[in-house]
């Protein structure tokens, strides 16, 4: 009896539409897949930053176009991003 209630207790694991275990990512196939999927996500981590630099070169070179005056009416324009350092600023 006490061992019925103790299963009850105890959370089983996800089981699909047809009782078995349901698939969890990277089970079972990580030996060989590790080395392409680590560089497929550094890869898409470049060119994430890859296009943060070229969009905060974008708005830092609009800002620094804008005269003054012009500053001080547009405030939409005022980069978002922090200016690009002195190496990738060309």
């Amino acid at each position: 009896m006490e061992d019925e209630e103790e299963n009850k207790r105890k959370k089983p694991f996800k089981a699909g539409p047809k009782g078995g275990r349901k698939h969890t990512p990277g089970r079972d196939h990580n030996r060989k897949s590790h080395s392409q999927k680590g560089k497929r996500f550094r890869r898409k981590a470049q060119q994430r930053r890859n296009e943060l630099r070229a969009e905060a070169k974008r708005q830092w070179k609009l800002w620094d176009g804008l005269s003054e005056e012009q500053k001080r009416f547009r405030e939409d324009l005022r980069p978002t991003l922090a200016r690009p350092t002195d190496g990738d600023a060309s």
